[in-house]
């Protein structure tokens, strides 16, 4: 036996996460709706300030856009050219390397390089103003907390500011040594302002005091991933071509983001772009969202641009980019997983931005479980799916959604899991989480509800189990939700 709970009462750290979800199916609708493309992101390359701050020789590089930012060979020779600086001079804690944003891939960060003569541990702040708080980490060394050998990229400097930046070198018996100096961070390359709206929920638990990442809104006419305090201050911005970064993903010492439709990168800790993946010649464009499983590969949802010109078909293909050659295998085609229901849902989409195709899945979320098993989150069907055997004969092995919609078409509700009480299924649900506990068989399934009613593939159909729901047809906007499952294996 199978069961599905739905956590209904669940406390949130951050409840400005509870603030924004009232408000985002709203948004998101309207956004696919009503976006203007977005341009690739025009780059001011940065410049020396004073005797302190320095800047890389750009002049023969021909950098003009974002474009030209996450070119391999652009970020062969920036890295040259930082090494042969770091080369030039023994540099200390008091007369260190200073770079602005050497690699062009955070506006307003900063580059530092020494070395000390004891092991040390290394924290700064940054104060930009009376009325904005002062920005403080502690930063992460490879060599060990306490080192000799230092190289870092600091973040969370205000675009257009002048920036008082305190480095503070800790000694193991706790001997400080303070480096002080300013830098008059450039504008921000979106030409947002530098700060978001904030308002604040009614929960009293205190926020942690990391940054939320904002991915790359189509309503941005540059387009950017902002990294944003509390707050709501812009502490780093990463330039894109366009689309956005679909996900974050840490490995160890390296960040995996898109910078475009049909390109991913992978950023080490300084900024500098260490791998680039493109999809365009084997075909393919991404979307949404990607993970990397064990062996640094890959696993996107993607658009087969054959079946896109041919069929009008989009956004139902998955896809491997293998991590060392950058080779791009298809793993699995919806249409050939799920004929019944393809044959079933034949109309085109008329509201997103995939207006004029079918969009008979729309598949929004990707999950590894393991990496032959995922979760795959359609917001065209409102259903999570469970697959497994992805890289040889892929399979489905459960369904979670209302019965509705699965009734009918082959026999896909004998996949359908077991609800333990009578709760409303989600609707159009987005960014689907999988949380592992300590008991076997047991995890969460943390999701953003849109609860939009959108299946355009099948107009006919009927949305009676889906009360309070976001009528997009007849612009009855209700509120969206944080949802939150438990999946309970049980044998006997």
């Amino acid at each position: 036996m199978i069961n599905l709970k739905f956590r209904s009462k669940v406390t949130f750290a951050l409840s400005l996460i509870i603030i924004l979800s009232v408000a985002l199916g709203t948004w998101y609708y309207r956004s696919q709706q009503n976006s203007t493309e977005s341009t690739d992101a025009v780059i001011e390359t940065p410049k020396p300030q004073g005797k302190n701050i320095k800047a890389l020789n750009y002049s023969q590089l021909k950098i003009k856009t974002a474009a030209n930012i996450y070119q391999p060979k652009i970020q062969k020779k920036l890295h040259h050219q930082v090494q042969a600086l770091e080369k030039k001079k023994n540099y200390s804690f008091n007369h260190m390397l200073i770079l602005a944003n050497p690699y062009l891939t955070d506006t307003t960060s900063l580059y530092l390089h020494f070395k000390t003569k004891q092991p040390v541990k290394i924290s700064y702040r940054v104060k930009s103003g009376k009325k904005i708080s002062t920005f403080k980490r502690t930063l992460y060394n490879p060599n060990g907390t306490y080192a000799k050998k230092h190289s870092y990229q600091l973040i969370g400097l205000i675009g257009g500011h002048k920036n008082q930046i305190t480095i503070t070198a800790t000694t193991k018996a706790g001997t400080k040594t303070t480096k002080t100096f300013t830098y008059h961070a450039p504008q921000l390359v979106g030409k947002e302002a530098n700060r978001l709206k904030v308002k604040n929920g009614s929960s009293t638990q205190k926020l942690t005091s990391g940054l939320y990442a904002f991915i790359g809104d189509k309503n941005l006419t540059q387009r950017a991933t902002y990294l944003v305090d509390n707050d709501g201050y812009i502490r780093g911005e990463i330039p894109l071509i366009g689309y956005n970064s679909l996900r974050l993903v840490q490995r160890g010492n390296y960040l995996y983001f898109a910078v475009n439709n049909d390109q991913i990168v992978k950023m080490d800790r300084l900024g500098r772009i260490i791998k680039s993946y493109s999809t365009k010649k084997s075909g393919y464009e991404i979307h949404h969202d990607f993970a990397v499983d064990s062996s640094g590969n890959l696993i996107s949802l993607a658009t087969s641009l054959q079946a896109k010109k041919r069929e009008k078909r989009v956004e139902d293909q998955i896809i491997k980019i293998s991590g060392q050659t950058g080779k791009v295998t298809r793993l699995l085609d919806f249409k050939k997983l799920m004929p019944a229901l393809y044959k079933k849902a034949t109309s085109l989409e008329t509201e997103t931005s995939n207006k004029g195709y079918h969009d008979v899945i729309h598949a929004n979320t990707i999950q590894l479980l393991n990496d032959n098993q995922i979760l795959i989150s359609s917001r065209e069907t409102s259903t999570i799916m469970k697959i497994s055997d992805l890289e040889t004969k892929p399979k489905l092995d459960y369904l979670i959604a209302d019965s509705s919609v699965w009734q009918g078409i082959d026999n896909y509700s004998n996949l359908l899991l077991k609800k333990e009480t009578n709760f409303v299924s989600q609707a159009g649900q987005h960014s689907v989480t999988y949380t592992p506990t300590s008991q076997k068989g047991i995890y969460y399934l943390e999701m953003f509800n849109n609860n939009s009613a959108i299946m355009n593939s099948r107009p006919s159909f009927k949305w009676t189990n889906y009360p309070n729901r976001l009528d997009m047809l007849n612009k009855s906007f209700k509120n969206s939700l944080i949802t939150i499952y438990a999946y309970d294996k049980k044998v006997g």
